[in-house]
């Protein structure tokens, strides 16, 4: 009995290792998507007025600061017809962004838009972590 337990806590401790050298970081490319740094996110909001800003973070995170105007949608919660009631328009301007190339849930998000026919993505992968280094505001 005791053989087993060993095995399956060498198992166990095996495939955890695995799982952790597996994990990667969010695409710094959604196909589809323009990938955009922070000074370009800066031009898009006083180019594009119509601009959807989609922050795809946990509440906790969304209330500790987020972008000026934008709208807390989690990346799970980002369905073809949740996006529908967000940005009423195929060729409205939307921009996706979370906690950076740690974070993927704006990748995913972005990913569902593009599948469902918006032609005007952003993907802003650098994310909130990329934004407070850069010293931009943050609405609380």
């Amino acid at each position: 009995m005791n053989a087993i337990r060993h095995w399956l806590l060498a198992a166990t401790l095996l495939l955890g290792a695995a799982s952790t050298a597996v994990a990667q970081d969010a695409p710094t490319q959604v196909p589809g998507a323009v990938t955009v740094d922070a000074q370009q996110v800066v031009d898009l909001i006083g180019k594009a007025p119509n601009l959807v800003i989609l922050d795809n973070r946990h509440p906790a995170d969304f209330g500790a600061g987020h972008i000026e105007g934008a709208v807390r949608l989690l990346d799970t919660d980002a369905s073809p017809d949740a996006l529908a009631k967000v940005v009423a328009a195929k060729d409205t301007p939307v921009l996706f962004y979370c906690n950076g190339l740690k974070c993927g849930r704006a990748a995913k998000a972005a990913i569902t838009a593009v599948q469902s026919g918006y032609q005007q993505v952003y993907y802003y992968a650098l994310g909130m972590e990329d934004w407070k280094k850069q010293g931009l505001p943050l609405v609380r």
